[in-house]
């Protein structure tokens, strides 16, 4: 891997990190976390794809309806 490839791998990471960070500030959990856990403790359950999951975790949170009036 040439150094360029490196500093371009080691930028994925961070900003795989800072969404990771920024999701949890907003309350979302992590989805690899997420599939991780199914894998290990629930093999029998199927691994939703990432944009269900967190639409998912969106409906259970806010429900169907706007969080406040205004």
């Amino acid at each position: 891997m040439s150094e360029r490839e490196g500093a371009k791998a080691r930028g994925r990471g961070v900003i795989a990190g800072l969404l990771t960070a920024l999701r949890r500030v907003a309350g979302m959990p992590d989805y690899a976390a997420y599939v991780e856990h199914l894998r290990r403790c629930h093999p029998e359950r199927p691994v939703p794809g990432e944009r269900e999951y967190f639409e998912s975790f969106t409906r259970a949170r806010y429900g169907d309806g706007p969080t406040r009036c205004c």
